[in-house]
């Protein structure tokens, strides 16, 4: 009697399994498709930082930074970042066209649930990050900066880990910010942590505030981080404090805007 009640138990929790399973499945694999066929997009993330390495490289890049690396290794790192930083924080784009058009009041009768819809927006991200750092890298190789693999994965593994929270920062605007101003403030906050985290200008070259301000910023610190393997020194544990600060807030914030996208969608 045990085995045939085993038995007969057994397809019931696997049909059980799948309906929990396919609608995230379903939903990663529609998100992917849609970020895809965005292709001006994509290219833009990608193109807009290499373009800028290329023509900063151009003019500065045969110096030499802290360390005897040369300065065209130093630069390809931070516009990595900043394309990394673009592509992650688009994770908010999709959002709110999905809140624009209906498609989010739709996801909540799906059984997706908010682990499942953050997992597939973070999954969708970094399938964007992943190309904006590695083509950059591309352009660095052909620019003449020559590093051993093991520096070369381990910036690129460090970057991209320490741009996941910023993959956070985009879906919490997507969800606080109505359709209408989430890709204006997007722009605004990406280009913000852009400028004031050194990215475009050296932190060293600004003022003592804005120095101050930028040493709190999870950007300059991702810069720093993925350039580590690269420069060589101590590794920037404040930066690990500071992105993980920075990590805790946005969870909580994006949390709360999930209930608060879910209650205006009822409505």
């Amino acid at each position: 009697m045990t085995t045939l009640t085993t038995a007969a138990s057994t397809p019931d929790a696997t049909r059980a399994a799948r309906r929990r399973t396919n609608p995230f499945v379903h939903y990663l694999l529609g998100s992917l498709g849609i970020m895809l066929r965005e292709w001006s997009f994509l290219a833009f993330v990608v193109a807009m930082p290499t373009t800028m390495y290329l023509f900063f490289s151009s003019m500065f890049g045969s110096y030499a930074a802290d360390g005897g690396v040369s300065v065209a290794a130093a630069m390809m790192v931070m516009m990595a970042t900043y394309g990394g930083l673009g592509a992650a924080m688009s994770a908010g784009n999709q959002i709110q066209n999905e809140r624009s058009t209906g498609w989010f009041r739709q996801l909540m009768i799906t059984g997706l649930t908010p682990a499942q819809f953050v997992a597939a927006k973070v999954l969708v991200a970094v399938g964007v990050v992943i190309p904006a750092i590695g083509i950059v890298f591309v352009a660095g190789a052909l620019r003449g900066v020559r590093l051993d693999a093991a520096a070369w994965l381990g910036s690129f593994a460090l970057l991209l880990l320490a741009l996941l929270p910023m993959i956070l920062l985009g879906l919490t605007l997507g969800l606080w910010f109505k359709p209408a101003a989430a890709s204006a403030a997007t722009t605004l906050v990406m280009l913000a942590l852009s400028m004031l985290g050194g990215l475009w200008i050296p932190l060293e070259m600004m003022p003592a505030p804005m120095q101050a301000l930028g040493l709190s910023l999870p950007s300059y610190w991702a810069a720093q981080i993925g350039a580590w393997p690269i420069m060589g020194g101590e590794f920037p544990w404040r930066g690990v404090a500071v992105i993980g600060a920075w990590s805790l807030v946005l969870v909580g914030l994006g949390a709360l805007g999930y209930r608060r996208a879910v209650r205006t969608s009822r409505r």
